[in-house]
């Protein structure tokens, strides 16, 4: 492990070298930023009956993660040539029956590039590999179309991309169109990808900016998104994200005849009912500099009291079934796979998230305190991270993070807690 470690280091050196050295001195126009960073996590695995004894799931209890970061960019005449190559080495520990397992692995991988080309003045083709996102929300963005997750809570890790076709027309400094299509799932690991063709109106202002979003999916789910903010005062902001779709692709637990008992199928596909989804936030800045922000999130797709204590007893009874032993047992590993995966962002339907971010506390530390409560069920997820800044370079995170409500709650049916530890260098 050492040694891999040695060469770790030895490799973001080099880099660095090529960057601030040969590179500029060739290349005009291209640009080479690397970052190097290591990431430990612990896990609390929950005892619940989705992942009974972590059989199910089977998620590491101990985790260690290195990723050498080069991000380049290349201008060219009406070119321009984006990339993101990550080189991985994992080291993770499970507990699965109260067996212990190692295990390690490394890869290497372009999670984002982009070829751009200006066609005119102000008309831009792409194509490309990117996680790409928008919205002022934090909590979720419900306005995207292409991904579930803003990126906005994780500390050093990337989000992966999916790949894009793009025609960006921009009419002035206040508004641009897009047109957007999702050609593949790229690096991105997603079972249920569907291909999706989007058009994205952008305005904006000096008092606010604001968005509308229209897509159709390759299963015909056509959804209107859109986003919005401005700014009331020096201190306070306003903005709210929504989207609205008919039907839902959600599964539902069902109850059937027989001694399968349950299913999980997607009953609302074909309805004419309205989804909507629905963020509201507000942030206010102190003096100090601290920031307090609130947002309450209302998603329609999620589980009324009814279908939660049906999926409640559904993942009961597939636990039984996948601990059997006998012919019923894979029924319940199907029936816990669709459960896992269930095509919701949320469990429930009411949420409310308030943050509070402590700037500079004490000389270059940050503190960000959240809470996410489900108005629902009463459960909620705590989360506390600290930054340091080491020096010029090198910055130092530590976070934690503890479910409550238990596991057939809104947030700890795999994990009770979870604590990390993340070092960044930026070269």
């Amino acid at each position: 492990m050492m040694k891999k470690i040695l060469i770790f280091i030895f490799i973001s050196g080099l880099l660095s070298l090529v960057s601030s050295i040969i590179v500029p001195q060739a290349f005009a126009g291209f640009e080479l930023n690397v970052k190097a960073t290591a990431l430990g996590e612990i896990n609390g695995i929950a005892g619940s009956n989705q992942n009974p004894q972590n059989r199910f799931a089977q998620l590491p209890d101990k985790g260690m993660i290195f990723t050498l970061k080069p991000d380049m960019s290349f201008v060219y005449d009406q070119w321009l040539l984006r990339a993101k190559p990550r080189l991985e080495v994992e080291y993770k520990t499970f507990k699965i029956n109260e067996t212990r397992t190692d295990t390690s692995d490394k890869k290497v991988e372009i999670i984002e590039f982009q070829i751009q080309r200006q066609l005119s003045e102000n008309l831009f083709a792409s194509y490309a590999r990117e996680n790409l996102q928008w919205g002022p929300s934090f909590l979720y963005s419900p306005s995207n179309p292409f991904f579930r997750d803003n990126g906005k809570k994780d500390m050093v890790r990337d989000l992966e991309g999916k790949g894009f076709l793009e025609l960006i027309l921009v009419h002035d400094f206040s508004w641009s169109t897009s047109l957007i299509y999702n050609t593949d799932k790229g690096a991105f690991n997603e079972s249920d990808f569907e291909k999706t063709l989007a058009l994205k109106i952008d305005y904006s202002g000096e008092q606010g900016y604001a968005a509308i979003i229209l897509s159709h999916t390759d299963h015909k789910e056509t959804r209107v998104g859109a986003f919005g903010g401005t700014t009331l005062s020096d201190a306070v902001i306003i903005y709210g994200e929504t989207s609205l779709q008919q039907g839902s692709l959600a599964l539902f637990p069902v109850a059937v005849q027989g001694p399968l008992t349950w299913e999980m199928d997607a009953v609302k596909k074909d309805e004419n009912t309205l989804y909507a989804t629905l963020l509201a936030g507000i942030g206010y800045t102190f003096e100090s500099g601290d920031t307090m922000t609130f947002e309450y999130l209302y998603y329609g797709q999620g589980y009324d009291s009814e279908e939660a204590s049906n999926f409640s007893q559904l993942k009961k009874d597939a636990s039984f079934f996948y601990s059997s032993q006998s012919a019923l047992s894979g029924y319940g590993t199907q029936l816990l796979g669709k459960a896992a995966d269930n095509q919701l962002d949320f469990f429930r339907q009411n949420y409310l998230m308030v943050q509070y971010l402590n700037d500079d506390i004490i000389d270059a530390v940050d503190l960000v305190s959240r809470i996410t409560y489900c108005l629902d069920d009463g459960s909620s997820r705590l989360y506390s991270s600290v930054s340091f800044d080491l020096n010029d370079h090198m910055e130092l995170m530590l976070s934690s993070m503890m479910n409550t409500g238990g596991p057939d709650a809104s947030f700890g049916a795999f994990l009770d807690y979870q604590i990390q530890v993340a070092v960044e260098y930026s070269f």
